[in-house]
């Protein structure tokens, strides 16, 4: 009875990372892409788009990190992966601000 209770609880807490790596997903792309219609509907540069833009990519880190922890196998230490996430997260931010920078500065441009 005990192992089933470890296996049902496991199979919970990856049930759990796995909707949050899902939603982590749909967020990071929607906090990347949904700040592309300011400059289509409005004027001027937008601060706070290209700020969300950045913060995008260090949600998709952490999306990747529970998708990580849904797939450690039984018995593994699933928190481990959160180690790499947290720097990387960091790190992905200087790209992502300069990537975010451009893909807005050409598009408020054109418009």
């Amino acid at each position: 009875m005990d192992d089933q209770r470890t296996i049902g609880e496991m199979n919970s807490r990856r049930k759990a990372f796995r909707v949050t790596a899902r939603t982590g997903f749909i967020v990071a792309a929607a906090m990347f892409f949904l700040p592309l219609v300011l400059p289509l509907v409005g004027t001027g540069a937008h601060a706070v788009a290209i700020v969300s833009m950045t913060a995008a990519w260090a949600v998709l880190v952490s999306a990747s990190s529970f998708a990580a922890m849904a797939a450690t196998k039984p018995g593994g230490h699933p928190w481990v992966h959160q180690v790499w996430a947290v720097p990387v997260a960091i790190i992905v931010m200087l790209p992502g601000a300069v990537i975010a920078l451009l893909v807005y500065g050409s598009l408020a441009a054109v418009v």
